[in-house]
């Protein structure tokens, strides 16, 4: 039953990014990132969901309810969370803010500690002396590109006061770093915590998204 249950996730994110290829503007980039552009109404700004691989599905559910303004960016990771692809996206999309989507949380993530990894599996503080190793990564476009396991800490103010707090997610910091506020978004509860969002930065219209 579980395999069934993997398979039909599976089958669901390939039919839901199919047809968001078909109805809107989008496009793989060179580290196998799918992109796709939701317009809204005018006056908005550009604000990039980065989505992990299998969670399509509860995203795009997550923002029928919401009717925004500016451009809205799904960015659907191919890889396991890499800071390379992240950045690649920024460059591709320059938005104006991000949300990290993060499953099995529920709230907003806007600090992290930092850390970095010394030795397969071996994780220790941002601020250890050690060199974090480098990966040589094949992406599923066949382009190569070297991570490495550093990932900086990063500290901002809370982007709403009703939100829970949650752990920020370790590619916090690459945003900040390029003057992007940046934050995690718990995939628990994404709508309710979205909507807070978009009303907090004045992002929301009455009615009507469209792709």
């Amino acid at each position: 039953m579980a395999v069934q249950q993997a398979i039909a996730c599976v089958d669901l994110e390939n039919w839901l990014s199919e047809a968001l290829q078909q109805r809107t503007r989008s496009f793989q980039d060179e580290l196998g990132t799918t992109y796709a552009y939701l317009e809204g109404a005018y006056g908005g700004e550009t604000l990039l969901l980065w989505l992990p691989r299998g969670t399509l599905g509860e995203v795009v559910s997550a923002l029928l309810p919401h009717s925004f303004k500016g451009r809205m960016v799904l960015a659907i990771d191919a890889s396991p969370g890499h800071a390379v692809p992240f950045a690649r996206a920024l460059y591709w999309v320059a938005p104006r803010r991000v949300l990290l989507v993060q499953p099995g949380h529920s709230g907003v993530g806007f600090r992290t500690p930092g850390q970095k990894e010394i030795a397969e599996g071996e994780w220790v503080p941002w601020s250890d002396e050690r060199s974090a190793r480098t990966l040589r990564v094949m992406a599923p476009t066949g382009v190569e590109y070297l991570e490495t396991r550093c990932y900086p800490p990063c500290e901002a103010e809370p982007p709403h006061p009703d939100l829970p707090e949650i752990p920020g997610p370790h590619l916090l910091g690459f945003g900040w770093e390029r003057g992007i506020p940046t934050y995690g978004l718990g995939l628990v509860g994404l709508s309710e915590s979205l909507g807070a969002l978009l009303s907090n930065w004045r992002l929301l219209k009455e009615s009507g998204w469209k792709v």
